[in-house]
């Protein structure tokens, strides 16, 4: 079975974003392929998905659209996929269908229709896609962790108690009870970056960098399977989302050690990734999504060297042009390829 996992570029200068076209199958024709798009980006980069499905993929029809989560970096493109194509089923959380678990667990006096209202409003770009979705009449649905939500395409994360724990303590959502608050990340201060030389040999990658905040930890985390071969998709997800989406898979003897692709969290940040996640998975191929102005957070350098250091060929939108990566029995693209893979740096952050 063919594949073909395309990455836009999304943004200028430092800000970037997600924006993945996927189609496996048979090839041969539209009504026998499958096409998911995960994430939009940006209003450009959701027109340029458009287009590259209509002019790569050959079809108007996309089995899938799915939002990782609620940041705007990651859906503001994506009413632009839902208005260019047609669309199966947008896939979803909507924090506003869940103000019951939120009263419960936030100090709040707020109604639950008051609250839904605030939600909505709050999360404009959301409310705006569901709704978007909605005139369209096209099914929204909302998975958690071992839902199979298209052929072969699963969910490992989060789990709808985890996902309710981290909406209660979301930037938007009521002053969080006590008993369920989780440590939040705070922005360090800008400053110089300073650096510091660095060796193949030697780890520098660490465990202990606060974690990422609870809106990209509730990131659905997805396994494509095709034709036996692991296609692992994180989003922003941090090291607690994504550590809970390995176990969970785990635990039902599914293995994602030596994982045949990786979709590397948050723009290659260094707070998303570890070294003891990093060696429970052994990426062969990964690949991220960055501005071109990332350097030296989106990607962290760190995190390039982690990666490389585990034998890993490494791929990202660092230079602004579309990456693909296909199985050797998809159709050659005139003018694409082969992808320059990223190289170890010798001076990394400090």
């Amino acid at each position: 079975m063919a594949h073909q996992v395309d990455y836009i570029p999304v943004g200028v200068g430092k800000k970037g974003g997600d924006a993945i076209a996927i189609r496996y199958g048979d090839f041969s024709s539209p009504q026998t392929q499958h096409v998911i798009v995960i994430d939009g980006g940006t209003r450009e980069s959701g027109k340029a998905l458009v287009e590259h499905v209509k002019t790569h993929y050959g079809t108007l029809f996309v089995d899938a659209v799915i939002a990782s989560h609620l940041h705007n970096d990651h859906i503001s493109g994506l009413s632009e996929v839902l208005e260019g194509l047609t669309v199966g089923k947008l896939i979803v959380h909507c924090p506003w269908d869940y103000t019951k678990t939120i009263q419960k667990m936030t100090n709040t006096t707020v109604t639950q229709e008051g609250l839904k209202k605030y939600l909505e409003k709050s999360l404009g770009t959301l409310s705006t896609l569901t709704d978007l979705a909605s005139e369209k009449g096209i099914p929204i649905v909302q998975p958690f962790a071992g839902e199979e939500i298209h052929d072969g395409l699963y969910v490992l994360g989060p789990t709808k108690e985890y996902y309710q724990l981290l909406l209660a303590n979301f930037g938007v959502t009521p002053e969080v009870k006590e008993e369920h608050k989780i440590e939040q990340f705070i922005g360090a201060v800008k400053e110089a970056v300073s650096w510091v030389a660095e060796a193949l040999h030697i780890e520098t990658l660490s465990d202990d960098y606060p974690d990422t905040c609870p809106e990209n930890n509730s990131c659905l985390v997805l396994l494509l399977v095709v034709d036996g071969k692991r296609f692992l998709f994180t989003g922003d997800a941090g090291k607690e989302g994504l550590g809970r989406a390995i176990d969970f898979a785990e635990e039902r003897g599914v293995s994602l050690n030596k994982i045949d692709f990786l979709d590397v969290p948050h723009h290659g940040s260094k707070r998303n990734l570890g070294p003891t996640l990093l060696n429970r998975l052994m990426p062969l191929p990964a690949f991220i999504s960055c501005p071109l102005q990332g350097d030296p957070k989106h990607p962290s350098r760190k995190v390039v060297n982690a990666l490389i250091r585990r034998g890993c060929s490494l791929g990202s939108t660092r230079k602004g042009v579309a990456i693909c990566h296909p199985s050797e029995d998809a159709p050659q693209r005139p003018g694409w390829g082969p992808l320059t893979p990223e190289v170890f740096f010798n001076e990394v952050e400090v």
